[in-house]
């Protein structure tokens, strides 16, 4: 049997909690050390689930306006072992416009390696009446490669002290991902984002917000985003009542459908968070309302951070970027 498949860039239900990921240009954002976590298992019931895990860390050096930061992601994709490690290094430029209005510009500079594990498949001349293993002779194996490939991502972002906007283009050069010696060139994955933080009570930043008081917030957010053919759109929310933190997004866009009959909907995502000082950890699910329905069981999203800072720069006024801690 012969058919076509399409497939993008691993996902995550919690993009606000994997900034390095989606953007470069919020490297060093937090102005301080920063490690995040993310872990996703989709659709764990269907056989040959998906499965992603993603490290970074970056931190600000303001004598030089600048972000450093290393992300690492390994995602999983099938029942026959097909696996991808990437490996970035991101940089990011800060620009004062004025006493309210921040920029960043960012770039990231990746290297991938993909790889297809053959124990996990079986061919034909392993089928026996017996049922013990034998080694294949396949040539199919033979026919596949390791594939290897530079990639280079761009980002920018503008930032008051309640709002933020930004973009970035993933895939800048298009990398040959082929395993077949062909040619099979990686979309670029354009994304555009925006959010904002709505105080629920008058004093929240700097001097003005006591120790006494509870942080209460609700921050809503977007992110599309576009690679090849296909495009997605997740929109939402979040409240905060330090140190709760509860969300619900919908990930779908119905107006554009790659093919007649399919609409573009994926699922409804809801989030439980906890959030202390410089730690902070989240759980979403997603409840599956795409035509493969409740069978899938969904998909599991865990996300971690903790920040660190040099104590010598604790006592200096800092404007945040408002978009989620953890």
């Amino acid at each position: 049997m012969a058919g076509e498949a399409w497939a993008q860039d691993p996902q995550f239900s919690q993009f606000y909690a994997a900034p390095l990921y989606h953007n470069p240009a919020f490297t060093g954002a937090a102005h301080k050390g920063r490690l995040v976590g993310n872990y996703r298992n989709q659709w764990p019931s269907i056989p040959g689930a998906f499965v992603t895990t993603s490290f970074s860390f970056d931190n600000y050096f303001k004598s030089y306006n600048s972000g450093f930061g290393l992300v690492a992601t390994r995602d999983q994709a099938g029942s026959g072992g097909l696996s991808t490690t990437s490996l970035s290094l991101n940089y990011a430029y800060e620009i004062n416009f004025s006493s309210q209005w921040n920029g960043r510009a960012g770039l990231a500079f990746g290297y991938s390696n993909r790889n297809v594990d053959f124990s996990k498949l079986t061919f034909r001349d392993q089928l026996n009446a017996n049922f013990v293993p034998i080694p294949t002779s396949d040539p199919a194996q033979a026919s596949f490669n390791r594939a290897q490939f530079f990639d280079i991502s761009s980002g920018f972002l503008l930032y008051s002290r309640y709002i933020w906007v930004g973009t970035s283009v993933m895939h800048m050069n298009q990398p040959d991902q082929s395993l077949l010696g062909q040619t099979a060139k990686l979309p670029m994955r354009i994304t555009l984002m925006a959010g904002a933080k709505i105080p629920l009570q008058k004093r929240m930043y700097g001097s003005d917000y006591g120790s006494k008081d509870v942080e209460k917030s609700i921050s809503p957010s977007i992110l599309y985003k576009r690679q090849g053919d296909f495009q997605q759109l997740d929109l939402g929310a979040y409240l905060t009542v330090k140190p709760l933190i509860v969300g619900m997004w919908y990930r779908g866009l119905p107006i554009a459908n790659f093919k007649k009959g399919l609409y573009n909907q994926d699922a409804l995502v809801w989030l439980l968070g906890f959030k202390h000082d410089f730690f902070s950890v989240g759980y979403s699910y997603d409840l599956t309302i795409s035509k493969l329905g409740p069978g899938t069981a969904g998909s599991h999203e865990i996300s971690i951070s903790y920040e660190f800072d040099n104590p010598k720069r604790r006592k200096k006024k800092v404007s945040p970027i408002p978009c989620p801690k953890f």
